[in-house]
């Protein structure tokens, strides 16, 4: 019985295939599974009372402008939401803005009226505020003709200084923080 002999190129061709279907595989289960499972709820019926009783304030000082602001510790509320795979997003915009003489990265989303929101946050960002930053997580709503602003900032300002050194732009992290915490409503 001859023993079969297979060439060298076969053996590596087949491992960079092997290693090139591993690495696909392993960013398709975070994109799909890790990155947006874990969520908090915005207790609306609670926001919208709040934003009432500041618009009844509004009325006797035009220079009040109603919103409502959470700031609390991710680790306490977040766990596994499956809401936030199938439910909607809308997006509206995102960016830098300086606050408290340091940058603090934001992105806006809408909700419409009537409707549920959720936000949902990676467990890296999790890990990062509340491990590593000690810091919670803050939205800020406003009300709309057309629903809700929900303005979710993500403190990392700890980004900028190493962002600008390196490539000259406070934007270079902005594509990974843009993923980080999306505010999802029900369709």
């Amino acid at each position: 019985m001859k023993k079969l002999k297979i060439p060298v190129k076969v053996n590596r061709h087949f491992l960079s295939l092997i290693i090139y279907s591993g690495i696909i595989s392993i960013t398709l289960f975070t994109t799909c599974f890790v990155t947006l499972i874990r969520g908090r709820t915005i207790e609306l019926d609670r926001v919208l009372q709040h934003l009432a009783i500041q618009s009844e304030v509004q009325v006797y000082n035009p220079t009040v402008i109603p919103k409502f602001v959470e700031q609390r510790p991710l680790r306490y509320e977040m766990k596994p939401d499956f809401r936030c795979l199938s439910w909607s997003t809308n997006q509206v915009g995102s960016g830098w803005t300086p606050e408290n003489n340091y940058h603090v990265f934001f992105i806006d989303y809408y909700v419409p009226p009537d409707k549920k929101a959720i936000i949902c946050t990676t467990p890296a960002l999790a890990t990062i505020l509340d491990a590593v930053l000690k810091k919670p997580l803050l939205y800020k709503i406003y009300p709309t003709d057309y629903g809700l602003h929900v303005r979710v900032i993500i403190g990392v300002s700890e980004a900028v200084k190493p962002c600008i050194n390196l490539t000259g732009n406070v934007n270079c992290v902005s594509p990974i923080l843009l993923q980080q915490a999306v505010v999802k409503y029900e369709p």
